[in-house]
């Protein structure tokens, strides 16, 4: 339960949580600002600068909310913690508390630009950073560049669209960032039922944990799915096509990769990068054909270069999985 504002809350707070409660049709702008307590927008929320989430503290974005990004240059002053990584310098919602959007089918929450030459990264991302408990269901997130970012942070990502951002999900173990509380701590993610497509890239994990089940990938300039690294992930029953590569393996261990329709990408299916030494099993996906020969026409592995490791496809389905995708 949200607790209730005191009389001790900054003015701003109470001015905003006020009128976001009377006043949904209204516009709202705030920026480079830390809440102080658990706060709820609603409405039409610009974001002029960095919003910082602390420890101990609950955003709640209510159904039907729009939060518009303004676009900043990187030497301004709207930045709260710097450029550097994990940080952008794009404005960016920093979570280090909880975040909790969750929209409804019927009335989502739209993350955007508030640009009229509206473009790829001109906001940051929704930046989870050693929190957890967040879920982000039915939400709309355009013109990130990172729809969401987790270093070592927990979240729920359900029944989403993502598109016209450079890359849709990007998750890691925080190893950039020492003397933080959740240094070497793996990001855990759950990514379920949701429309990745039109981005520069789709879902990128990196030594993390991640479910990325019932998800329709599609039309991703670079890549669908880029697992990285030793990690813990499962990648069933996902719609993954016409991306310019379905799944492309970078040193990558521990991943299971099964029941999908991975087909019809432009430059390969599935591909392995450079340094990739590890076989990938990718045993029991539909590929679209059963034609052996044509099936490995579009999978790079060791067939193609020696110096990298094989991707295992026997035996594989023979028939599209028809549950997949959203």
């Amino acid at each position: 339960m949200l607790s209730p504002l005191r009389i001790n809350v900054p003015s701003l707070l109470v001015m905003l949580v006020l009128l976001l409660s009377g006043c949904s049709d209204k516009t709202i702008e705030i920026g480079k600002t830390t809440l102080q307590q658990d706060t709820v927008w609603q409405g039409v929320i610009k974001v002029t600068g960095d919003i910082f989430v602390p420890p101990g503290v609950t955003l709640t974005i209510a159904p039907g909310t729009t939060v518009k990004f303004v676009r900043i240059d990187e030497k301004s002053d709207r930045n709260m913690f710097g450029i550097d990584s994990p940080y952008y310098p794009q404005t960016e919602l920093i979570v280090q508390g909880k975040l909790i959007a969750r929209g409804t089918k019927d009335n989502i929450i739209v993350f955007t630009s508030a640009e009229r030459d509206a473009k790829p990264a001109d906001w940051g991302a929704i930046n989870l950073l050693g929190s957890n408990g967040n879920v982000i269901e039915y939400c709309k997130i355009l013109f990130a560049y990172n729809g969401i970012h987790a270093h070592g942070a927990a979240a729920r990502i359900d029944h989403n669209e993502f598109t016209k951002n450079a890359v849709a999900i990007s998750v890691k173990k925080e190893e950039e960032a020492p003397g933080v509380p959740w240094f070497g701590r793996p990001a855990d993610i759950t990514a379920n039922y949701n429309y990745i497509h039109n981005n520069k890239g789709g879902i990128t994990f990196r030594s993390s944990r991640a479910v990325i089940t019932h998800n329709t990938i599609t039309d991703n300039k670079f890549f669908g799915i880029w697992p990285k690294e030793q990690s813990t992930a499962e990648i069933t029953s996902n719609e993954i096509a016409d991306n310019l590569k379905g799944i492309y393996f970078y040193k990558s261990a521990g991943v299971r990769i099964a029941g999908n329709n991975i087909h019809d990408n432009k430059e390969y299916n599935l591909a392995i990068a450079d340094e990739q030494d590890v076989d990938v099993d990718a045993r029991n996906n539909w590929f679209g054909t059963i034609n052996r020969n044509k099936i490995d026409e579009l999978i790079y592995d060791r067939h193609s270069d020696p110096s990298v490791a094989n991707i295992l496809v026997e035996p594989f389905l023979k028939e599209r999985v028809k549950e997949a995708g959203q």
